[in-house]
């Protein structure tokens, strides 16, 4: 798997999208991170004191949640990574040069987990170093939400690796992923929470890994919850791993299956 890796690596080195999404999520996490700690420094004390959001262990879901906004720019650079793949028609050349069908698909599923892992680190770093900077509790209370983090990542960058195993025009599957990560799944949650059962919204792909790490929006939960504590942390997570395993069933079928 490191050698398929390398190989993917040399692929993507020079590659001026994939320097620039990476790059921007990079920055954007500890930027929204620290616009965000300004805005409650500069607020009235007593908010700042009732969110409590940058020492540990909270400090853990607000970076994650701020994390989470980001995410979607990766699912962008593979969705780009992977149309390009299809529409040149690399697995061919790659078996041409002696690859598996088997060795292009783990090498696929290869970059999924390497920039799911990135995501974590990232997110994780930014947490422990503003963490530290504002003093307060123990590193390791709460750090369970690095486990939330990549499970949060693995399940969007899952939906965005489907769709562009899938879609051929790497600009309609980006519109679609962007669509329905910021817009379309949160009406589709508002709906079913308000109008049809509380909690049913936690059952959707993404939003069961929202509700893993919500952030400092888990207090305004608690105020209008109106239907019992719902699902617990777990059982999101299993949720979530449901549909980790439902992307990449279909997506490696595709890939297995598809013409060269």
């Amino acid at each position: 798997m490191i050698q398929l890796l390398k190989i993917e690596w040399l692929k993507v080195k020079a590659y001026r999208t994939f320097w620039i999404l990476s790059g921007l999520f990079l920055i954007t996490v500890p930027l929204l991170t620290w616009a965000f700690e300004s805005i409650l420094n500069s607020s009235n004390e007593m908010v700042a004191r009732f969110l409590n959001a940058f020492t540990f262990p909270r400090v853990w879901d607000t970076t994650a949640w701020f994390g989470s906004l980001a995410t979607p720019v990766m699912g962008i650079m593979l969705m780009i990574f992977l149309t390009n793949e299809n529409n040149f028609r690399t697995i061919r050349q790659n078996i041409i040069d002696g690859w598996s069908r088997n060795q292009y698909v783990n090498a696929k599923f290869g970059v999924l987990i390497t920039a799911s892992l990135f995501i974590t680190l990232v997110i994780s770093v930014t947490a422990i170093v503003f963490g530290l900077k504002n003093g307060g509790g123990d590193v390791t209370d709460g750090s369970i939400f690095i486990w939330y983090t990549f499970t949060q990542s693995l399940t969007y960058l899952s939906m965005a690796f489907f769709l562009g195993v899938y879609m051929k025009r790497a600009g309609i599957a980006i519109g679609i992923y962007i669509m329905y990560v910021y817009v379309g799944e949160f009406a589709i949650a508002g709906l079913l929470d308000f109008k049809v059962k509380y909690h049913l919204g936690g059952f959707l792909p993404l939003e069961c890994t929202d509700r893993l790490v919500p952030g400092v929006f888990d207090r305004l939960r608690d105020l209008i919850n109106k239907g019992g504590s719902g699902p617990s942390k777990t059982q999101y997570t299993l949720i979530a791993w449901f549909y980790i395993a439902v992307f990449t069933y279909f997506s490696w079928y595709k890939m297995k299956k598809s013409d060269l």
